[in-house]
């Protein structure tokens, strides 16, 4: 009660951080009317201006790098306000401008589908942009990055910034303009708002809406990836940012980083999907193992004839599948060996496991699609197919044994990152989504963000209904079936959200028998994504959808005149390109005139309609459905139809609502429908995110493991590859190796007691000299001498080589040896994650003892590196021409006589089953010939 007083007198912190913000709208509003009354030449030059500013002032800069709003932060929002209406006829609404300096501030601004996010962004990334460090735009897609760099590329243009663009299939584009002349002619002009009415030869029509618009002003222009980080901004995705970086530092020459301005400012839309839901996964680079594949074609053989709760029990909630010791006994007969535990079968061991995993709890149109032969991963939080992406650790494998599909070769780790960690790499991180507030605690637990709720622009007219849970998931069909047949008849737009493709095809089969029509948006249709949501508002429309997560495109009441008019063009045989100008300006006014006429209807049916199928794991991801219907002040309404069969009411929450509605005796086909019950639902939501968030915030308890390890060898990989302090590394590598093994060799402390002849031996073998071990008091004075007499060798080394072909040779050897040994490490970490939990059983936190093994293995990596390192410099030997040629012409003789002894023993005919023996010898002459 006391709580709630003071709330309702001085409001909620959010409440006031948005009245605190309004202030500083204000004074963006009066600086607005200042700019107004400049022509477009001034405006650029004043751009010019504060850009110089911001770039030469140190202190101002850091400033906006840590989020201050100046008078210059003030500023420079007015002229991206001003540009937006002078370019592509946008203007900032107030709360928009507040979404902008909560992103500049390095928070996340939770603002309602349809409040103009991407405009939003444009604010922060114009400001940040300024102080020539860069900045980051993560979106959840290449479509989204393209469609949003170019669409807000006119207004960056016009203030005198550059806009690059990354994409997955590694194409890179910076965005430039149309038409270079007509855009200064417009700027001479003073032409105030572009796009209406001017340049008519080339602009068609006025109704053409915002998308047309941006491929009117602005193109993408194909370019080198570093060009397109070099830019000022930078749109793409989170996995591209996230591989680059690990692509990064795997390069072997400088020429081939590309992140050139590293991590300054990263703006990350649908942040709760891309911070949150994808963080379970970790990027992961990797090259092909040597696992026998013939391991998982026996397991899945032994799978398929083990019973469920005799042979092993699945536990859902926690997805993991654990053989019972009768299991274990039944596998070990069928595979026909002794102990599975065995150290010598682990690897058929973890074949069986990840057998196991994929019958039963991955299952196919849910979490994959089988399309060419080929297994799929789809995004369980949006519905999209992943091309190119494979669950590691042999999974895929089993899924594609299980499937029936070719198999392909098990990966290795070469390089892996968590988004998590990643993203902690910037120094501001901010972040835009409409469902941000139920991972308030999560967000500032482990980024530091803090979630600023935005006011929307017109208030909200959704109406949302309480839950139906119906028994069965029959009865639920069918009441979902009444209810679209039912709203379908009056005309109403209806979108229908599933949370698997099988569900989705289940409810279109249900529609087809009723006569409906209806499009279905899923992983198996994702290629008329855009069209079908654009159009899922028009008079009749029936939209099935699995998940709404991050579509990037609003539903328009009464259908897109865009892509209408497409359709009209269609019919006449005719596309956008084909079409001359009188045929698509016609297309569009008719386009314009029928959606007009339709909106009207549909806004007195009462808007759009959601109906939700089955409640999803998250909050958020049921909100972002729901928030398909009111945009921008729109009525509209939602629905969610449930069964007490839904896996999580089955896993979670079901058994109370079952004992409620055996209680009050409700019949079959009747729902129960109440607040109570919608509450006990959103607890079972809550539990299962509260589990959620810690099975991420220990995958980031582990990664914070060897991100430590990661960062270090990063940086010792870039100073390497600089050429920076590369004989300070050498000199402190011997010294290092020479102290280890001093202390390991002679362990008594008494010079008179120690035994030379092994420490003689470790520096011939280590050197290729004979060194003899000079006298000494003790060890740190001995340590001293060596360490200054091999030092002497590697400075003849130099001297005879000379410095220039000693530094190429010492920078190559060492990232050699850095990278090779990095790889190996990767892999022991891997084996050491899987079995570290049996700890568990010995009273041991996993966690702790994951921690010392993996210093332990780290510190002995590190001497591995050093001490190859010395080893191979102070051996390497540099080679004339002369003597390579006669080197391959011995080994050649070599080859063609060993050649004529295997013809003649009869080995010949044997290798014509893995290719010609004679072939493979050839080449690989030619290719050392090559080098």
């Amino acid at each position: 009660m006391v709580g709630w007083l003071i709330k309702k007198i001085i409001g909620t912190k959010n409440e006031r951080e948005v009245k605190r913000l309004r202030r500083y709208v204000r004074q963006i509003s009066e600086k607005e009317k200042e700019l107004d009354s400049l022509t477009n030449r001034e405006i650029i030059e004043l751009s010019k201006e504060l850009h110089l500013k911001v770039s030469t002032d140190e202190h101002l800069r850091e400033r906006i790098i840590n989020g201050e709003i100046t008078d210059e932060v003030i500023l420079g929002f007015a002229l991206v306000r001003e540009a937006g209406k002078r370019t592509i006829g946008l203007r900032f609404f107030d709360v928009q401008l507040i979404g902008g300096l909560v992103l500049h501030q390095g928070k996340i601004a939770e603002m309602k589908t349809g409040e103009g996010k991407t405009l939003v962004a444009t604010s922060a990334v114009y400001i940040n942009a300024l102080t020539d460090k860069g900045v980051h735009v993560v979106t959840v897609n290449d479509y989204l990055a393209r469609r949003d760099a170019q669409w807000m590329g006119p207004i960056y243009k016009f203030l005198g910034l550059d806009v690059g663009v990354i994409n997955s299939d590694y194409s890179s584009y910076k965005v430039e303009w149309v038409s270079e002349e007509l855009v200064q002619e417009a700027i001479e002009k003073d032409l105030r708002v572009w796009p209406k009415g001017y340049f008519e030869e080339v602009l068609p029509s006025e109704l053409i809406d915002m998308t047309a618009k941006k491929a009117f002003l602005t193109k993408l222009e194909p370019c080198e990836r570093r060009e397109a980080y070099q830019a000022h901004a930078t749109y793409g995705t989170n996995n591209e940012f996230g591989f680059d970086y690990l692509r990064d530092n795997m390069a072997i020459s400088l020429d081939d980083i590309v992140q050139v301005k590293g991590h300054n400012f990263a703006i990350v839309d649908e942040v709760d999907s891309i911070l949150i839901d994808e963080a379970r996964t970790p990027l992961i680079i990797s090259g092909p193992s040597q696992m026998d594949t013939s391991a998982y074609y026996r397991a899945d053989q032994v799978v398929r004839k083990l019973k469920k709760d005799e042979d092993f029990i699945v536990d859902e909630k926690n997805r993991t599948v654990i053989l019972t010791e009768q299991g274990i006994r039944k596998s070990e007969e069928l595979l026909g060996v002794d102990n599975l535990y065995d150290v010598k079968n682990i690897d058929l061991l973890h074949a069986l496991n990840q057998a196991l995993r994929a019958h039963h709890l991955f299952k196919r149109d849910v979490h994959y699609i089988v399309r060419d032969g080929e297994v799929l991963i789809v995004d369980e939080f949006t519905g999209r197919v992943l091309p190119g992406r494979r669950w590691s650790d042999g999974l895929h494998q089993a899924i594609e044994v299980k499937e029936g599909v070719p198999i392909q070769q098990e990966n290795q780790t070469l390089a892996s990152i968590t988004f998590q960690n990643y993203f902690k790499l910037y120094k501001k991180l901010s972040g835009m989504t409409g469902t941000a507030e139920t991972e308030a605690l999560e967000f500032k637990e482990i980024y530091g963000l803090d979630v600023v709720v935005i006011p929307t622009h017109k208030p909200v007219k959704r109406h949302d209904h309480p839950d139906m849970v119906y028994k069965t998931k029959k009865e639920k069909w069918q009441a979902v079936i009444n209810y679209i047949k039912e709203e379908h008849q009056k005309g109403r737009p209806i979108l229908v959200g599933t949370v698997s493709i099988e569900d989705s095809e289940h409810l279109s089969e249900l529609l087809k028998k009723e006569g409906i029509p209806h499009n279905v948006l899923n992983a198996k249709h994702h290629e008329r994504e855009a069209e079908i949501i654009a159009q899922a508002g028009r008079l009749n429309a029936v939209t099935i959808s699995t998940n709404m997560a991050g579509r990037g495109t609003d539903i328009l009441l009464g259908g897109n005149p865009e892509y209408l008019a497409k359709e009209i063009l269609a019919k006449r045989g005719k596309t956008p390109e084909t079409a001359t100008q009188e045929e698509w300006k016609q297309a569009l006014e008719e386009a314009y005139k029928i959606t007009q006429e339709e909106k009207e209807k549909v806004l007195q049916l009462g808007g759009l309609l959601v109906i939700g199928t089955e409640r999803h794991e998250s909050r958020r991801i049921d909100n972002q459905l729901r928030g398909r219907a009111g945009r921008q002040g729109d009525p509209g309404e939602t629905r969610f139809i449930l069964s007490l069969e839904d896996d999580l009411m089955r896993i979670f929450g079901g058994d109370r609502v079952k004992k409620m509605m055996e209680f009050l005796k409700i019949p079959e086909g009747e729902p129960i429908e109440s607040r109570m019950v919608t509450k006990a639902i959103e607890n079972a939501q809550k539990r299962v995110e509260a589990q959620n968030f810690q099975i991420r915030k220990r995958l980031l308890e582990y990664d914070n493991v060897m991100n430590t390890q990661r960062l270090t060898v990063y940086s010792i990989r870039r100073d390497i590859l600089e050429g920076k302090y590369l004989k300070e590394y050498v000199e402190e590598f011997i010294r290092d190796v020479l102290e280890e093994k001093v202390h390991q060799l002679l362990p008594e402390e008494e010079p008179e007691l120690w035994e030379t002849k092994p420490l003689e031996d470790y520096l011939k073998e280590l050197t290729g000299r004979d060194i003899k071990l000079p006298p000494a008091r003790d060890k740190e004075e001995l340590i001293e001498k060596l360490t200054n007499t091999v030092k002497q060798i590697y400075a003849e080394k130099e001297e005879t080589l000379g410095k220039e072909l000693i530094s190429e040779i010492t920078r190559i050897v060492l990232l050699n040896n850095l990278d090779h040994l990095w790889r190996e490490h990767l892999h022991v970490l891997d084996r050491l994650r899987e079995g570290i939990y049996l700890r568990g059983y010995a009273s041991r936190d996993p966690l702790i003892e994951y921690k010392k093994e993996a210093f332990y293995l780290f510190e002995n990596m590190m001497f591995k590196f050093k001490e190859s390192s010395i080893s191979d410099l102070l051996k390497v030997e540099v080679k004339s021409q002369e003597e390579l040629k006669q080197e391959v012409q011995r080994e050649e003789e070599q080859a063609e006589k060993l050649l004529k002894q295997a013809v003649f023993s009869g080995v010949e005919g044997k290798a014509d089953q893995k290719g010609p023996r004679r072939k493979t010898l050839k080449e690989r002459l030619q290719s050392k010939r090559r080098r």
